[in-house]
């Protein structure tokens, strides 16, 4: 579980996050919908060690990781797809998707079964599975961000 409490966060001496407070039980998704400028990019920034919060507390799995680095945090299981979609794009679908599991293959992350998870992905994305060996960049901006989300769970 993910949980969020008081959360403040700013840029410089503006603040944009003024106590959020949220959870994401595990095996469920929460969306984050707001206008532009709302704090919704900040918010993941924060939660996902990006931008180091003023104030409040991220747990995640029961541990607090406030103010840890990023890769602190995604080695403890957090998975951040950034707005912008930034896929390698010239290497292919499946590249692009091994590299998320990246840590794995270094034993920062327990390994499991990195072949079932690449299908689990390509199952939740079947339009990247008709694409594996198609290079990244020569994907429409749609299938581009699938392969960004698809990275991430792996």
């Amino acid at each position: 579980m993910l949980s969020i409490s008081n959360l403040h966060a700013a840029y410089g001496k503006v603040e944009v996050l003024h106590g959020i407070s949220l959870e994401v039980p595990k095996g469920k998704v929460v969306t984050l919908v707001g206008s532009n400028g709302a704090g919704k990019t900040t918010t993941m920034r924060a939660i996902s060690g990006m931008l180091k919060p003023r104030m409040g507390t991220i747990t995640l799995g029961g541990k607090d990781v406030t103010g840890l680095d990023s890769h602190k945090i995604a080695r403890a299981g957090l998975a951040h797809s950034p707005e912008g979609r930034r896929v390698f794009a010239t290497m292919s679908v499946t590249d692009n998707l091994l590299l998320g599991a990246f840590p794995r293959f270094t034993k920062a992350r327990p390994r499991g079964d990195i072949a079932h998870d690449l299908e689990k992905a390509l199952e939740l994305f079947p339009r990247l599975k008709e694409r594996q060996t198609q290079l990244a960049g020569t994907l429409s901006g749609g299938e581009q961000q699938m392969l960004a989300m698809a990275r991430a769970v792996m």
